[in-house]
């Protein structure tokens, strides 16, 4: 039997759990994904262990740079200085390879607004630097974090940061809203009026659960890709990495899976 997991902290059941599982069942596919929980102070002594153990793994926050030191990043994963999949101890970045596929279709219209500075948004801007996009603006709730990214990023795309504070109001006169923060995932809502997302044509939320947000998008017919989409994308090129993706068969999981 082949063995996937992913390392996280702290304990918590996963989609990739959930959904690869019943993937592989579906395709009849001899393999296990598992949960597999690490302190963060025992991190550098025990992954050795489950990288020499593991066919493949994924790396959620807060190890996606720690992992770095212990195998040997592709040249994306390298420039986002983040990996999140792993196979025959090489890294990979897939996080902006999904962000990517998922806007391949759609018409992106600028000014482009990013709420979040933490890992998901550097997957994001490197997403969006790869479509071709000059420019953005970052809100975070601690703008330190927003300047960090901006210097990080300073060589491949001009970020405007902007306060918290100042969210609705730079909101009025963006086209594409991205949130990258965790806001709805427990019911926390960003409280916008309908007037303030009137101007909008995407709303883009990385939130796997139906959001407030998700749904004043649906109700003010405002083109929405959602969390389940993000993952959905990121996940096929996991797949494609570890050699196991069958398109139709994982499509199919997918779309048939309790999310809520």
């Amino acid at each position: 039997m082949r063995r996937f997991g992913l390392l996280q902290y702290p304990e918590k059941e996963s989609l990739s759990k959930k959904i690869f599982n019943q993937y592989f069942k579906l395709s009849s596919i001899n393999a296990k994904y598992d949960d597999i929980v690490i302190e963060p102070r025992k991190f550098d002594t025990k992954v050795t262990e489950y990288l020499e153990s593991y066919d493949g793994l994924n790396v959620t926050v807060p190890f996606k740079e720690d992992i770095i030191k212990f195998i040997s990043p592709v040249e994306d994963a390298r420039e986002i200085n983040a990996v999140n999949c792993i196979y025959q101890n090489k890294g990979y970045n897939t996080d902006w390879k999904g962000f990517y596929n998922s806007l391949l279709d759609t018409d992106l219209k600028l000014p482009i607004l990013l709420v979040g500075a933490g890992g998901a948004s550097k997957a994001i801007i490197y997403g969006l630097y790869k479509l071709g996009i000059k420019h953005l603006i970052l809100v975070n709730r601690t703008i330190e974090k927003a300047f960090k990214l901006k210097d990080f990023f300073t060589t491949k795309i001009d970020i405007t940061v902007e306060s918290f504070e100042n969210l609705k109001e730079v909101m009025k006169s963006s086209k594409t809203f991205i949130n990258a923060t965790s806001i709805g995932m427990f019911g926390e809502s960003f409280n916008f009026s309908s007037e303030e997302l009137s101007n909008l044509s995407l709303i883009y939320d990385i939130v796997y659960n139906s959001t407030a947000l998700q749904k004043q998008a649906l109700k003010n017919g405002i083109k929405l890709i959602d969390g389940k989409t993000f993952w959905y994308y990121q996940a096929v090129e996991n797949l494609k990495i570890w050699g196991v993706y069958d398109e139709v068969k994982f499509y199919e999981t997918f779309v048939n899976s309790k999310f809520n």
